[in-house]
């Protein structure tokens, strides 16, 4: 029966030749159908939980002295395309703008840049990325020559391309936060380059589970997406929470379905799926009982969009400060000129 239906939808009747063939289409059809399942379709369930504990986290944001962040803006610098299928396991084979974002932590003196997007020089390896926002890359570069530090989640090279690339690479290193795991994973980088002359007798960040990076900012390390990924906590001065997650999940619904990214793409990205999937699991815990949180996901355009309207999020990066335009002290003047 069938044989003489695969006959059937050939369209024809069957010979012995074609049912020979029926019978190799059958072998392949039952071959095929369970490893696409497990390569495209199936996310098992976590084995264990992240460990995420949300009261140390808080505590470390209030230990520092100082005013913590009045605002989070962001830059767009372009957007990937992907097949959904690609980011959450059994979803379908549609095309989905991922966009490709540097955040800028503003407070009363001072601003702190989380990722930093990449520019056109590694842009153009991928074909994945069909637009680029020249305007933003500008401000973007801009943003890091005036910011005080300088953190990453990850060392992919759409997180850590403008640092690769930045000309006074030098200069950016007193700022620079990049984590001990981040610094070591060069490969991880790729296409980019990280370029080791500029950044002679760097020290990496070493830390153990959280770290106080600035009053209301903590880094959490959460290897698993890479060696190197941390989510970064930020509480405003007016007690807004967000948690800057980088690409643990691609977008939020990795993590209300607790589902990951298919096999065939962890394999390809290298990551550590045990670990991803318990980091998906605690993030789910966490939007369940503590909603206030607003996890940021790095590539969902949706959260940016809703978190935007909602005043969370500000579009556009402040401008650099104009340097100082005043007359020259008289210490300044020759002394002729006084």
């Amino acid at each position: 029966m069938i044989v003489q239906l695969v006959g059937r939808l050939l369209g024809k009747r069957m010979t012995r030749r074609r049912r020979k063939h029926g019978w190799r289409l059958l072998v392949t059809v039952a071959l095929v159908l369970p490893m696409y399942g497990l390569l495209v379709l199936h996310s098992p369930a976590a084995q264990a939980e992240f460990p995420l504990d949300l009261a140390a986290v808080r505590a470390l944001a209030e230990s520092l002295p100082g005013d913590k962040p009045l605002a989070v803006r962001y830059e767009q610098v372009g957007a990937f395309v992907f097949y959904e299928a690609m980011l959450v396991a059994g979803d379908p084979w549609r095309k989905t703008p991922l966009p490709i974002v540097a955040y800028q932590l503003v407070f009363p003196e001072q601003t702190i840049l989380i990722d930093t997007g990449l520019e056109r020089a590694t842009a153009s390896h991928t074909l994945m990325l069909p637009q680029f926002n020249d305007a933003a890359s500008a401000k973007v570069r801009a943003a890091m020559d005036a910011a005080a530090q300088i953190v990453i989640t990850h060392e992919h090279e759409d997180h850590i391309g403008s640092i690769t690339t930045a000309p006074n690479l030098a200069a950016l290193k007193p700022k620079l936060r990049l984590t001990a795991e981040q610094f070591a994973n060069r490969a991880g980088m790729k296409p980019a380059v990280l370029p080791l002359a500029p950044l002679a007798d760097y020290t990496p960040l070493h830390y153990d589970a959280r770290y106080a990076l600035a009053p209301g900012v903590v880094l959490i390390k959460s290897p698993g997406h890479s060696p190197g990924s941390q989510m970064v906590y930020v509480r405003l001065a007016d007690g807004r929470e967000l948690l800057f997650i980088g690409d643990i999940s691609t977008r939020l619904r990795n993590i209300e379905l607790e589902r990951e990214r298919p096999w065939f793409m962890t394999v390809v990205i290298g990551e550590d799926r045990k670990a991803v999937l318990a980091e998906l699991k605690t993030l789910h815990q966490l939007m369940q009982t503590n909603p206030e949180i607003a996890i940021i996901p790095s590539h969902d355009g949706a959260v940016l969009k809703m978190r935007t309207d909602a005043g969370l999020l500000v579009a556009g990066f402040l401008p650099p400060p104009a340097p100082l335009t005043g007359p020259p002290a008289a210490d300044d003047l020759a002394p002729d000129q006084r």
